[in-house]
């Protein structure tokens, strides 16, 4: 009868630090993801947005590539589309639609349309892998999209038009999405650092072959700015390298939708970096911010 009590004592212990460890993972995410866009915004004050991208990615890369090539070995053999798929989805495109983005949008703004992650992850839920779904979840839906659009609005004294470089967001935003499903229901019997350590070094590997094409990219090592390209580096093994292990634990050890909850406070990190560089903050965006927060919520609770 002890031993019964120590095993049940036990099992709880662990179903509670298992708990506590997705919590630890959620804000750590949350964190290293709300600063990236402060680091986007300071790597563009010294390459143009393609050489930006590329840097990040490469970094990114080359911190993961020993372990990277070790563990390809280890990806069955056919899962090698998805995991083509989800290098292009969850790193490599939305890094370029990013830095062409915040070229025109201020890194605050990017966080509050990036969270848009948790409703494209619910729709691409519902069309594609057929989860079911609940009224409240479509209303949480029409919610975020409408504040999305309010926040990619630009007005002045005689129009309001439509900001593309905010849709290149929320296009990042469609990648992300689709790329948590991907994640959960075709790669999550894949250990989390082989799946991470392989799809970043193989984005850093794309990124390194495109970076040296002729026309595409321009370097000039002499009039490289330091601080941009070390903003650029932290970036890359921070936000996309480190990032990309933790979320994929996320995934694997959760749902899809609660590793996408790093929306809650992705924002706030950013909003408050933005602020402490000068950004406007103001109702509309306050208004906004809230309505797509309400929207997962909503989400969430179906």
């Amino acid at each position: 009868m002890p031993h019964s009590t120590n095993a049940h004592s036990s099992i709880a212990l662990t179903q509670k630090n298992q708990s506590l460890l997705k919590w630890v993972y959620l804000l750590a995410l949350s964190l290293i993801w709300g600063s990236s866009f402060i680091l986007i915004k300071k790597g563009l004050t010294g390459f143009g947005y393609f050489e930006a991208a590329t840097i990040r990615l490469m970094s990114a890369g080359l911190a993961f590539l020993p372990f990277g090539l070790s563990n390809f070995g280890k990806i069955p053999r056919g899962q090698y589309g998805y995991i083509v798929l989800t290098a292009l989805l969850g790193m490599f495109i939305p890094a370029f639609l990013f830095c062409l983005a915040q070229m025109k949008v201020q890194s605050s703004v990017a966080a509050m349309l990036n969270g848009l992650t948790p409703v494209f992850t619910f729709v691409f839920s519902i069309f594609i892998f057929r989860i079911g779904y609940k009224i409240n979840q479509i209303l949480g839906l029409l919610l975020g999209l409408f504040c999305a659009i309010l926040l990619a609005m630009e007005r002045s004294s005689t129009t309001i038009t439509f900001n593309w470089h905010a849709g290149l967001i929320m296009l990042a935003a469609l990648c992300y999405g689709y790329n948590i499903n991907l994640i959960k229901q075709r790669l999550s019997h894949i250990p989390a650092f082989v799946l991470s350590t392989v799809t970043v070094s193989l984005t850093g590997l794309l990124a390194f072959f495109l970076a040296f094409l002729p026309n595409l990219a321009s370097y000039h090592p002499s009039q490289i700015e330091w601080m941009p390209l070390l903003s650029l580096m932290t970036l890359g093994v921070f936000g996309t390298a480190i990032a990309q292990l933790i979320q994929y634990k996320l995934i694997k050890e959760t749902s899809a939708l609660f590793a996408s909850s790093t929306t809650y406070i992705i924002p706030v990190v950013a909003v408050a970096w933005g602020i402490l560089d000068g950004e406007a903050f103001n109702l509309v965006y306050a208004l906004c911010i809230a309505g797509i927060l309400g929207a997962v919520l909503l989400i969430r609770k179906g």
